[in-house]
């Protein structure tokens, strides 16, 4: 999810009299939903959901394709191995038949993804964590001002950051195993 105001709030010390500084909140639904999907060699496919679309699994599926189609023209080698390599999480739209009858189709291993686990989705801790970075203190009152934004952060990434974000994948995997499942302080 990315929002529109990315302004960040910061802690304060002010004198026991004095009143501390007003700051108005972000409209909690100034925001949009950001598909990705990318592999070691870079972006893949993103899609903005609009606000009034849910992800269905009939959703999903197009975004499967779609993520597929261009993955075999972009890296064939990829695409073309034996069994294309997919983590995602267990959201319903995910592990639905449909969903799994498209990823049996398209001849995609899943990876198991425990549930609640946000310090196992490399999307989560480096991909995104990386275009709030990016956004970081930047205000949108335009759909494709954001988008464009959006856009220059994914061309702006080397083939290494990807690489970085798969890549620690199996050290967070061990991280999270070790903690017996407890989140993780970075």
């Amino acid at each position: 999810m990315v929002l529109y105001d990315n302004r960040k709030r910061t802690a304060v010390w002010f004198d026991k009299k004095g009143r501390p500084e007003t700051f108005p909140k972000p409209d909690p639904h100034a925001k949009v939903m950001l598909s990705v999907w990318w592999c070691s060699n870079g972006v893949v496919h993103y899609n903005f959901i609009k606000p009034d679309e849910s992800t269905t699994a009939d959703a999903y599926c197009r975004e499967l394709e779609t993520a597929f189609k261009k993955l075999a023209e972009m890296w064939p080698s990829l695409a073309n191995r034996k069994g294309p390599l997919l983590l995602q999480d267990n959201a319903r739209p995910h592990t639905s038949l449909k969903t799994r009858q498209k990823l049996n189709e398209l001849g995609v291993e899943v990876l198991l993804h425990p549930a609640y686990s946000s310090d196992l989705s490399p999307t989560g801790y480096h991909v995104f964590r990386a275009v709030d970075a990016f956004l970081h203190h930047k205000v949108y009152t335009e759909n494709r001002d954001l988008e464009n934004d959006i856009a220059q952060f994914f061309e702006s990434r080397t083939q290494e950051f990807y690489r970085i974000g798969i890549n620690s994948l199996s050290e967070r995997w061990r991280r999270c195993a070790l903690s017996n499942g407890e989140y993780f302080i970075e």
